[in-house]
């Protein structure tokens, strides 16, 4: 989590106790010295946690059944990915539309005029003291850690299955002497690669030896006084060398997390937009694919109109050119998440600043709270 900075700046205030807040556009002229600031526009992040499978299959697969007796196992390496959860997050940049500026050239006394701004130069508090901002201001910030659990072993190993063995023939040789025959054996040794069937049988005798290991050490046959701790610890790694040694005939299942990170712009309201697309042999992909629409993710943002009202009012009522601090009032919205049939995957509420409507405060207003996170005020004293 970043955190914030603060820019704290020492103003004399006017004569009379209020300032005026400029929008500032392109074309627009300042005449006075002052202060720039930002509000905050939304930006949405969808999380993505894939598991990820693989199935390998073991060296001796094909003599599983012969020397082990067990028929059921991996036949193909294979990987398969399912989605095991989806979120939805957010987090505040600034909104380069919402850009303004307090003047502040004509202040004249020297009361204390403390603007805060985090790291981005957005406003986050208007003389509120930097203990009670700091805190807020770590929440505006992206969360950035995108961590994935690894395999810790994705091969096999072979403790007792040499690649070599002794070949052993036997040749007669024939001497004659006179009307004398002798027959002499030598016996010639040779070093040859063992099949993968003898391979097998290694490690199937090695998987029989270590069961019998295991109930002389359950049965007690050394006749030791092992300690609880021992004898857990000797069982422990008996197990799992049998269970190693097992896995080059039935094959292992390996597992590990992926996190896929997507960012969207909420600035309008969308009916179905593509997201992601996901296919249980590949993964998540950016890619649509018009043919297989089942494997299709979109998404929904549906704005509860929540800030109609306050827009209406605002563009009623009378201009007053002596604006004081302005603000976000979010706009509330739905955000939905189905895929290519129909079904709903993700749905949550969350607050769109650039959807919502901006606001001026009364310019006698002094001592302002905000959300750093939405430009929203959270707290107000004259």
């Amino acid at each position: 989590m970043r955190i914030s900075i603060f820019i704290l700046l020492v103003i004399s205030l006017g004569a009379c106790h209020s300032f005026r807040v400029i929008p500032v556009h392109g074309d627009t002229k300042l005449k006075k010295k002052g202060v720039f600031y930002y509000l905050p526009e939304t930006r949405l992040i969808v999380d993505i946690t894939v598991k990820e499978t693989h199935y390998l299959k073991g060296p001796f697969s094909q003599y599983s059944a012969k020397f082990t007796g067990i028929s059921n196992v991996i036949t193909e390496n294979k990987t398969e990915y399912t989605i095991e959860d989806i979120n939805l997050n957010s987090f505040a940049v600034p909104d380069t539309s919402k850009l303004f500026y307090i003047e502040t050239g004509r202040m004249k006394n020297k009361d204390e005029f403390l603007l805060s701004l985090n790291e981005y130069g957005c406003i986050t508090a208007l003389n509120v003291p930097l203990t009670e901002t700091s805190d807020e201001n770590d929440k505006s910030t992206e969360n950035e850690n995108n961590n994935s659990s690894l395999p810790l072993n994705v091969g096999f190993e072979h403790f007792a299955t040499g690649n070599t063995q002794v070949k052993t023939d036997t040749i007669i040789e024939k001497i004659i002497l006179d009307t004398v025959t002798i027959e002499k054996q030598i016996l010639q040794h040779s070093i040859i690669e063992k099949s993968l069937e003898d391979k097998a049988k290694d490690a199937a005798d090695y998987i029989r030896l270590i069961s019998e290991n295991k109930m002389n050490l359950i049965s007690g046959y050394q006749e030791v006084d092992y300690d609880l701790s021992t004898f857990n610890a000797m069982l422990g790694e008996i197990n799992r060398m049998q269970q190693e040694y097992l896995t080059l005939f039935t094959g292992k299942t390996v597992e590990y997390t992926r996190h896929y990170r997507i960012y969207i712009n909420p600035d309008k309201a969308v009916e179905n937009n593509f997201i992601f697309s996901f296919y249980s042999t590949e993964g998540v992909s950016e890619t649509e694919d018009s043919l297989f629409t089942d494997n299709m993710y979109y998404y929904q943002l549906i704005p509860e109109d929540r800030t109609n009202a306050v827009t209406t009012t605002i563009s009623n009522t009378k201009k007053n050119k002596n604006k004081g601090l302005a603000c976000n009032i979010p706009e509330t919205c739905v955000f939905i998440i189905r895929n290519g049939n129909g079904t709903v995957m993700l749905m949550e509420k969350v607050a769109v600043c650039q959807l919502g409507a901006i606001i001026y405060l009364p310019s006698s207003i002094r001592h302002i709270l905000l959300d750093p996170a939405s430009g929203s005020v959270r707290r107000i004293e004259k």
